[in-house]
């Protein structure tokens, strides 16, 4: 799991950094950039659980890890549909 994790890293990683260099994205794109940061930090996470897991011999990393990575999405699902929020009143002052 932790090699998996690691090649997952740097995947989302070099994808992070793809989108970072558009210029001007759209909602659409933000929103993948959200995702890609988010599973970057989460496959960090999964690595030092996977560490604590051998180091300590108990299971309880893989559990805060399972909750902070429930936080890190809930958080970027908010900041994405506030994005999307501000984009469709953006686009209404415009049409009107």
């Amino acid at each position: 799991m932790m090699v998996m994790s690691a090649i997952a890293g740097v995947v989302n990683y070099l994808c992070l950094r793809l989108l970072q260099r558009l210029k001007d994205p759209d909602v659409n794109l933000r929103a993948a950039t959200t995702f890609s940061f988010n599973d970057f930090i989460s496959n960090g996470g999964i690595l030092i659980a996977g560490v604590l897991v051998l180091w300590l011999g108990t299971n309880w990393p893989d559990l805060l890890v399972g909750f902070a990575t429930a936080i890190i999405a809930i958080k970027g699902g908010v900041e994405i549909l506030r994005d999307a929020r501000a984009e469709t009143k953006k686009s209404e002052r415009r049409s009107s």
